[in-house]
């Protein structure tokens, strides 16, 4: 795909949103997610650039051709006519004989045409808004969701990091007092398996690392080896807008409601079209009838035909009464769209809030208590009052919680995502993982498993 077509479908994404937001009042303009340069000029790469959003676009093309077939006269019927006057060919002898050319063409009511093609248009919106409006959230979406992973997974390998260099000071002052003869060789070996374990643990996030960075790569089309830069660790960032504005925001971003509503424009311009099918349709004919070499002449004749709608009450009717309920149908639809959006952002807010307590719970309480919890061990172990293993629980906690809250971070800056993707797919929760950041499935925004799975090499520590 030319860069043009693709900067035209990325284009054409962000005047949909664009057109969304100044009929809702600029509602759209409110998102919950955390900005950042790096990962907005990445999400307009992707529009840009993937496959998907290629995809949709020529989904909408395609509806787009309709529109002129549509609004398009049918086409002429010609046909040709041979007449002899006797058993032996007698044209040009005969006055009966002719060779005739024939031409016909429809003419519906006046109206009908343009009812029609306004049909396919507002069809081609319902697609534009509904399926390429969907695809751009979508894989807006998945970029900061894999983004977010990425600076987790690096969060986490600094936080192995750290851990290590914590652990090696623990195990030189062991090396200490067991050479003056405090400690016992047991507390020696226990603390190089614990260096050998965080060795381990490095391998594996460094194994999680690449395979982020190759997600969000694909997410973007480009290679996927390709170095990315990204922030030191996740924002801790507890600014959020209200719950009225995010449901407004989310309504008016919302691809499945703009085309819901699409679609009753669509089902009103079918009724009227059906109203149309009450009166009749034309057919205009003319033709010429070659006689040889008479010299009269040709003879050519001129003729116009009309529709009789003879069975109204069998077929314009319930063709009516059909357009009428599609229309009502999709009334009701629309309707159950809205409701059922503000009840997933509603559920998508209270899960944000949720995380950012924990956070903050995490950040002012649990981990300042871990730092004290492990010099208080340090201290005692030194003065010979609590045994080696004391030292261990204390320092795993400590750097097991620390990647707690990062998740936790994570999982936040997702429900962020999840907000404004305004998927209608619901957000149940999974369980809530020894590391934090609960793995929830149904909607492509939720914050993911992988939250998990970044995490998970942290908990051997405890």
């Amino acid at each position: 795909m030319s860069i043009r077509t693709r900067f035209a479908a990325a284009f054409l994404v962000l005047v949909t949103f664009a057109a969304d937001a100044q009929t809702t009042g600029q509602t759209a303009a409110v998102r919950a997610a955390l900005q950042d340069p790096q990962l907005e000029a990445l999400v307009a790469e992707a529009l840009q650039q993937a496959p998907e959003m290629a995809a949709a676009q020529a989904n909408v093309e395609a509806a787009q051709r309709r529109i002129i077939p549509a609004r398009t006269l049918a086409d002429p019927f010609v046909s040709t006519t041979y007449q002899n006057d006797g058993r032996t060919p007698s044209l040009g002898s005969a006055e009966g004989s002719f060779l005739g050319l024939m031409a016909s063409q429809a003419i519906p009511w006046p109206g009908k045409l343009r009812l029609s093609g306004d049909v396919a248009a507002s069809e081609a919106r319902e697609i534009e808004r509904g399926t390429l409006g969907r695809t751009g959230l979508t894989l807006e979406a998945r970029v900061r969701n894999a983004w977010y992973d990425v600076v987790l997974a690096r969060a986490i390998d600094r936080i192995i990091e750290d851990r290590r260099t914590a652990a090696t000071q623990i195990e030189a002052s062991v090396r200490e007092r067991y050479a003056a003869g405090l400690a016992v060789q047991q507390d020696v070996l226990r603390a190089q398996v614990e260096l050998a374990r965080i060795d381990e643990l490095k391998a594996t996030q460094a194994a999680t690392i690449t395979s982020r960075l190759a997600e969000l790569n694909r997410l973007v089309s480009e290679a996927q080896d390709r170095a990315i830069a990204t922030a030191d660790r996740l924002p801790d960032d507890h600014t959020v807008p209200s719950l009225g504005e995010l449901i407004a925001s989310a309504s008016a971003r919302s691809p499945e409601l703009a085309a819901s509503r699409q679609g009753i424009e669509t089902g009103r311009i079918r009724v009227d079209l059906a109203k149309k099918n009450f009166l009749p349709d034309f057919t205009v004919n003319a033709g010429s009838m070659y006689r040889g070499n008479f010299a009269m002449g040709p003879m050519w004749q001129v003729g116009v035909g009309v529709s009789i709608p003879a069975w109204i009450n069998r077929r314009q009717q319930n063709q009516l009464a059909e357009a009428q309920a599609i229309v009502r149908g999709r009334t009701a639809e629309s309707d159950a769209v809205a409701r059922e959006l503000e009840l997933r952002t509603r559920e998508r807010v209270a899960q944000l809030d949720a995380a950012l307590r924990i956070a903050s719970l995490y950040r002012d309480k649990v981990l300042p208590l871990d730092d004290v919890s492990l010099e208080s061990a340090l201290a005692s172990y030194q003065a010979g009052k609590v045994p080696f293993i004391t030292v261990l629980d204390a320092l795993n906690t400590l750097y097991s919680d620390r990647a707690i809250y990062e998740g936790r971070l994570a999982e936040s800056a997702k429900w962020r995502v999840a907000i404004d993707e305004a998927s209608l797919q619901p957000t149940a929760m999974a369980g809530t993982p020894s590391m934090g950041g609960s793995a929830m499935s149904g909607g492509t925004s939720a914050p993911s498993a992988k939250t998990t799975s970044n995490s998970s090499s942290m908990n051997s520590m405890r």
